[in-house]
């Protein structure tokens, strides 16, 4: 299923089951299969944690929020509910319903069930600031669906607007994740689009992600009307850096 659908509301959601289950007992491993059949697992307890337990990257991002926001992939909250402390008016989104319940249930005033990959329902210049924690810059699944978030994203933001977001580099430099690159791009696939199976018990949900490097998110923000204006991070892209983009006027 194309990351960029609303799921109906009787479709396995296995990343809201296994948030809902770690809501409830404090525990959850979600596993993620890679189609090549490369998997790990996640334990959940990290999109609940609070701002000592973010990442440095995050948190050398958040040092650039400033006025309305938009949480993009708003999953349990954190971030929302950390922003809402220190005085911000946040708005959150998430394309699952359930998610976006279980965000409400924990304190975050806004939310709404939406997709920054289709058309979002706000006007033009609502936004100061928006988010795309989680890797959530590749949440559309491709370089195409990106370019199209981009503009969206500009579109319901002030000209002077933040985005700020965290994401990484496909991986090359250990041989299981080279191969699996070569092999898509042996097929003729886009190099940097992913394919994954979430699972959580009996609940499985294929989507697509998208990982990119940080020159292709220079070249994919100056294209849709952005700058990138730092990179926070160690240099080991792959294992994820984070980003602050300027709207360009």
């Amino acid at each position: 299923m194309p990351a960029f659908n609303l799921p109906r509301l009787d479709a396995p959601d296995p990343f809201a089951d296994a948030l809902e289950q770690y809501w409830a007992t404090g525990k959850a491993e979600l596993e993620l299969w890679r189609e090549d059949g490369y998997f790990n697992t996640e334990n959940v307890g990290w999109y609940f944690t609070t701002f000592a337990d973010f990442l440095k990257i995050e948190k050398a991002a958040l040092k650039w929020a400033r006025g309305r926001v938009l949480d993009v992939g708003c999953g349990a909250g954190r971030i929302a509910l950390y922003l809402q402390r220190r005085g911000l008016r946040v708005t959150a989104i998430d394309n699952s319903p359930r998610v976006a319940a279980l965000a409400a249930a924990r304190g975050v005033r806004d939310v709404r069930v939406a997709s920054a990959c289709e058309r979002l329902l706000f006007r033009r210049d609502e936004f100061e600031t928006v988010i795309l924690f989680g890797n959530n810059l590749g949440l559309c699944g491709s370089r195409a669906g990106l370019e199209k978030m981009l503009r969206e994203l500009a579109r319901v933001t002030k000209p002077h607007a933040r985005l700020l977001a965290t994401t990484r580099a496909p991986g090359m430099f250990k041989p299981k994740h080279r191969a699996y690159w070569e092999q898509r791009l042996a097929r003729g696939q886009e190099f940097g689009a992913i394919r994954l199976k979430l699972k959580f018990g009996a609940s499985e949900q294929t989507l697509e992600w998208f990982w990119l490097a940080p020159q292709t998110l220079m070249e994919l923000a100056w294209a849709t009307g952005w700058r990138v204006a730092d990179i926070f991070g160690d240099g080991r892209a792959e294992e994820g850096y984070g980003a602050a983009l300027e709207k360009r006027n």
